[in-house]
């Protein structure tokens, strides 16, 4: 069996927590940390539009979107490693082992855990939280059977088949309190007033900021500095003009040309990193929808784009992926043959032409008297996917005579439209994950819903037998173990995601770091090596990003 300890916290040091901000002020205050003119508060930028709905319910009710802020508030039991591919460490849990079937998973509690509220932390909780998901209360769904609790400190999970490979999975499972969620309905529930582990507590609330106090009691510690957290809704030129000034300290949107515009600017504290996840973002085809359930449509529409011009145009560090998804480079020792994108417009056009269709003098593609107009939906808060589907747009009316409309989408539209299946192409991220089991089984059976129900994954609903056996047996191999097969199993699966294009992996997927370091300092950085990334939507690597900064001396 394969046991794993506890990692903790940075050593920080142990100042209180003061009086809060007012909300809307921009106004940092005096601090004590580092003598009377220390800052107070981070000022990171949010997400998902300009507005806010008081929503903190981590299974989204139908029509409300989450409100951004969740990840610092709710945790799950382990956490990525990320300067390890594919290495797992301790959070809410200790230590973890499976039994020497793959069919169960034993995790042991941390014992010093209390909710934001002063309540204890059980297995109740967790428990709790994953029975929702298991009896349908929630859009989620989880791949193992049962879960019990048999003591406060102990959490047993049955699978029906071997499942080591979902022990990856548990990293973005966030547990809720049985006391505070037990009495209310999580389908309609907007959870206003959170209560977590995580060491942010809502001090305020307003449509355009959220301001959270941190926990001087919170289990990991107390902050290394900041004793205030305050997102703030803002986009475009906006927010980079106010991470420039100062007034935001850190956002993770990409900016083009940021070197030129951002960092030359002061090159001693504006930073702008990128951090490859080894996964790719792209285009999403909608399966069950014609014209792009004809195989023929789908690479017709993938060779006829160079996706190194529109990694060139976007400007904000991608690079291009393989047909099949991964970063080359990540994921060098196991990539299938004649695995590099390359434009290739006499085979767009032969495989129109094998399937039947036709482009019409409007643009459109035409097959048995009928027409369809093509349309690509893109996340409008994205600007360098927003740029990225104009270049492919252009790409294809300039090879194809194709036209494309390119809708860009705010957040609540195109989350209910991502989940339900309401499109016909869509930019998203084929995966999830960062291990191949944990990456290729957000595309299997495993997450497929049928068309107009919410998906978390799959959203084009891509489905093929082949590929759906292997990603089971591949989940099926101890980690560490047969890595002859598990190689094997990789490589067909790659083979089969770049024949069946069920996706256009148009960059290289990574997190955004840009930070204007005149008043905090110690964000994780590439060159340093930190386990943990900045992401402020992933549970865990946004807590460990707050709470080990520190003042800027």
């Amino acid at each position: 069996m394969t046991r794993f300890t506890r990692r903790t916290f940075a050593a920080g040091s142990a100042a209180t927590l003061t009086a809060a901000l007012a909300a809307c002020s921009f106004d940092r205050g005096a601090g004590s940390g580092e003598g009377e003119d220390a800052p107070r508060e981070i000022h990171w930028l949010g997400w998902g539009g300009t507005t806010w709905n008081q929503n903190f319910n981590l299974f989204s009710p139908t029509g409300v979107n989450v409100t951004p802020g969740t990840s610092f508030v709710y945790e799950p039991l382990v956490r990525v490693d990320r300067s390890t591919a594919g290495a797992l460490l301790p959070h809410l849990a200790e230590s973890w082992e499976f039994n020497d079937e793959g069919t169960e998973l034993t995790f042991t509690l941390a014992s010093d855990v209390t909710w934001s509220d002063g309540e204890a932390f059980t297995a109740d909780d967790v428990k709790f939280t994953w029975d929702l998901v298991l009896a349908g209360e929630t859009p989620s769904s989880y791949p193992f059977a049962a879960v019990e609790a048999p003591d406060d400190q102990t959490v047993v999970v049955t699978y029906d088949e071997p499942s080591f490979a979902d022990l990856a999975g548990f990293a973005t499972r966030q547990i809720v309190p049985e006391h505070v969620w037990a009495e209310q309905d999580v389908r309609t529930w907007t959870n206003p007033e959170p209560i977590g582990t995580g060491p942010c507590v809502l001090a305020s609330f307003s449509p355009q900021q959220i301001a959270f106090d941190l926990r001087e009691d919170y289990w990991g510690g107390a902050p290394s500095g900041p004793k205030k957290l305050l997102m703030h809704a803002v986009t475009g030129d906006a927010a980079k003009q106010q991470i420039i000034e100062g007034t935001l300290d850190v956002g993770g949107m990409g900016w083009e040309n940021a070197q030129e515009e951002f960092v030359a600017l002061d090159p001693e504290h504006n930073v702008y990193t990128f951090f490859p996840v080894g996964t790719a973002d792209g285009l999403i085809f909608n399966t069950t929808q014609a014209p792009y359930d004809d195989v023929h449509v789908r690479r017709a529409l993938r060779a006829a784009v160079d996706l190194a011009v529109a990694a060139e145009v976007a400007a904000v560090g991608y690079g291009v992926p393989t047909y099949a998804g991964l970063d080359a480079t990540v994921f060098s020792d196991m990539l299938a043959e004649n695995q590099e994108q390359s434009q290739d417009v006499e085979y767009a056009k032969a495989q129109l032409e094998e399937g039947g269709w036709t482009v019409t003098d409007a643009g459109a593609l035409e097959k048995d008297g009928e027409t369809y107009e093509l349309r690509y939906d893109v996340y409008q808060p994205y600007a360098e996917w927003v740029t990225t589907g104009q270049v492919l747009a252009d790409q294809w009316s300039e090879t194809l005579g194709l036209t494309v409309a390119v809708n860009q989408m705010a957040d609540a539209p195109f989350t209910e439209a991502s989940s339900i299946g309401d499109f016909g192409m869509l930019s998203s991220s084929p995966f999830g994950g960062n291990m191949p089991y944990d990456m290729f089984a957000t595309l299997s059976d495993l997450q497929f819903t049928p068309l107009g129900e919410q998906a978390i994954w799959n959203y084009g609903r891509f489905q093929n037998e082949e590929f759906d056996e292997l990603v089971h047996e591949l989940g099926s191999i101890p980690a560490g173990e047969d890595a002859g097969r598990s190689r094997e199993l990789i490589i067909r699966i790659q083979e089969i995601l770049t024949d069946e294009a069920p996706f256009i992996a148009t960059a290289t997927a990574g997190w955004k770091l840009v930070a204007n370091e005149q008043h905090w300092t110690g964000f994780p950085s590439v060159e340093a090596g930190f386990d943990y990334g900045p992401n402020a939507t992933v549970p865990a690597d946004g807590i460990l990003t707050v709470m080990n900064l520190e003042p800027t001396s």
